[in-house]
């Protein structure tokens, strides 16, 4: 797309949460939320090196002073090919992150970790444990 001049529309850049690290501890996962919610559709989360992906992208986060959600986010928004992100808050807090995310500029040492987290788990959900 990005060589034809195609924008990327990102949709659930979040990965419906995952990317969030809050269905890291299943746990403690709510009963509302759309791990348990939606059964069968999230297992190619549960089942794959999708949680070691996000346990090292929740370091990269935290090294750059980032939430999970910021970090994921940003780097979205931020991408020359992406022209716009479909984000799917469900509460006013998650919401108000999401939007902040956007004014987040990332660093060139954290995008090189970003890069060899992701030429580790280049498609962590569809490998399995």
């Amino acid at each position: 797309c990005f060589m034809h001049k195609v924008g990327l529309l990102a949709y659930s850049p979040l990965s419906a949460g995952v990317l969030t690290g809050k269905y890291q501890n299943p746990e403690k996962v709510p009963d509302n939320a759309r791990l348990k919610m939606f059964p069968g559709f999230m297992d190619r989360y549960r089942i794959s090196q999708n949680n070691l992906a996000v346990t090292e992208y929740i370091k990269v986060a935290k090294e750059a002073g980032l939430s999970p959600t910021q970090l994921a986010l940003a780097w979205c928004f931020h991408r020359e090919h992406v022209s716009s992100t479909i984000i799917g808050a469900t509460s006013l807090p998650q919401l108000k992150e999401n939007i902040e995310s956007y004014d987040i500029t990332l660093s060139q040492d954290t995008l090189d970790a970003i890069g060899k987290v992701y030429h580790r788990y280049t498609d962590p959900t569809k490998a399995p444990n």
